[in-house]
C-alpha cells in the first residue's frame, strides 16, 4: 500500500487485518456486518465505501468473531464489486470446514475466477495445530493480472519468510489425510455440544441475545435489557475476570462502534461452558439489579430567615 490508500475491512473484524493495513501505511475502512442482518454485510453499503484510494476488500468467511457463514449469492455480489472497481480480494478462509447444522461453505477463488484473489488458510483451526504456526496464501486469477502480486510475494518470501521443513511436511499430511473436524462439529461432537450449551444459555438468559454461529470457533453474544444500561464491554470483561474468574474478549476489540458485545471461544467442554454462562449471567444479574435501583435525591435543607 502507498500511504493513505484504503482497504475495506469487515466490522467486526479479526484485528490483525486492521493492524496489517495500518502497518503498511494504509487506512482500514470498515463495512458493517450488522447483528440484525445475521452479521452479513450489505453489498450496497460496501460499494458505497469504495473511493479512488480503495485497493482491496477483506472477507472473513466463516467469520471470526461472529460465526457467520456467507452464502454464495452474497459472495457473488462482493466479487462483482471488486471487478467493477479493480480491487484485490483478500479472503480469510481458515475456518472453512468448521461448520454446524448443515451450513455450507463457498470458497471465494472459484467465484472470483480470473479476478485477482488471495486466499489465506493454515493448520491452526481445522487441524488444531496452533503451535506449528503453519499457514499459506494462494494467489488466483489470470497471469496477466496477478504477475505483479506474484513477484511481490516471491520477494517477500525470499526476504522475510522462513517456513520450517517439518511444518511443510505437516501441511501435506493434514490436507490429504483423514477428516478429523466434521465429527467434532456434528451432534455429539465436542464443538457442536459446546456451541449448543452457549445457544441454550443465551436463550435462557434475560440479559443476553445471540446470533447463532453457523461456523468457526466462537460466539458473539450481546447484552440486553437492564444489564445493558451504561454497559462497557472492557469494564465488564475486567469485572468478570475479577469476580467470577471468567475470561472473555470485549466486543469492541473487533473494531465495532458499539460496546455491548463480547466473544467467547467454543473450545471448552460443554459442561464447563454451562458453568461459564452461569457465572456470566450472575454478573449481569448484579448489573441489572444495580441499574434498577432508585437512588433518592436528598432535598437541601432551607435556612430559616434571620
Amino acid at each position: 500500500l502507498n500511504p493513505g490508500e484504503e482497504v475495506l475491512v469487515p466490522s467486526p473484524d479479526y484485528p490483525l487485518w486492521s493492524a496489517a493495513t495500518i502497518l503498511n501505511d494504509g487506512r482500514p475502512v470498515y463495512y458493517r456486518c450488522a447483528p440484525e442482518n445475521g452479521f452479513l454485510p450489505d453489498p450496497v453499503e460496501v460499494e458505497g465505501l469504495v473511493s479512488s484510494r480503495t485497493r482491496a476488500i477483506v472477507l472473513i468467511n466463516p467469520n471470526n468473531p461472529t460465526g457467520a457463514v456467507y452464502p454464495r449469492e452474497l459472495l457473488e455480489k462482493l466479487v462483482a464489486i471488486a471487478r467493477r472497481h479493480n480491487l484485490l480480494l483478500l479472503v480469510d478462509e481458515i475456518y472453512d470446514q468448521v461448520l454446524y447444522d448443515g451450513a455450507k461453505f463457498e470458497p471465494l477463488a472459484p467465484i472470483a475466477d480470473d479476478h485477482p484473489c488471495i486466499t489465506f488458510s493454515g493448520l491452526s483451526k481445522v487441524h488444531r495445530a496452533c503451535g506449528w504456526r503453519v499457514g499459506w496464501a494462494i494467489l488466483t486469477g489470470t497471469a496477466a493480472r496477478t504477475t505483479d502480486y506474484r513477484n511481490a510475494l516471491d520477494l517477500l518470501s525470499g526476504l522475510r519468510l522462513c517456513a520450517n521443513v517439518a511444518g511443510q511436511y505437516a501441511i501435506a499430511a493434514a490436507v490429504n489425510g483423514p477428516d478429523t473436524i466434521s465429527e467434532l462439529c456434528s451432534p455429539g461432537g465436542r464443538l457442536y455440544e459446546t456451541r449448543r450449551a452457549v445457544v441454550e444459555a443465551c436463550a435462557a438468559s434475560e440479559h443476553l441475545r445471540l446470533v447463532v454461529p453457523q461456523g468457526a470457533l466462537y460466539a458473539f453474544p450481546s447484552v440486553i435489557g437492564a444489564a445493558a444500561r451504561g454497559f462497557d464491554d472492557h469494564q465488564f470483561a475486567l469485572e468478570l475476570l475479577e469476580t467470577e474468574n471468567v475470561l472473555i474478549v470485549p466486543g469492541s476489540s473487533f473494531n465495532v462502534p458499539y460496546r455491548d458485545h463480547f466473544r467467547v471461544t467454543l473450545l471448552p467442554q460443554a459442561q464447563v461452558m454451562g458453568e461459564v454462562f452461569t457465572r456470566i449471567d450472575r454478573a449481569l444479574g448484579r448489573r441489572a439489579e444495580a441499574a434498577g435501583k432508585v437512588v433518592p435525591i436528598q432535598a437541601k435543607a432551607r435556612h430559616a430567615a434571620a
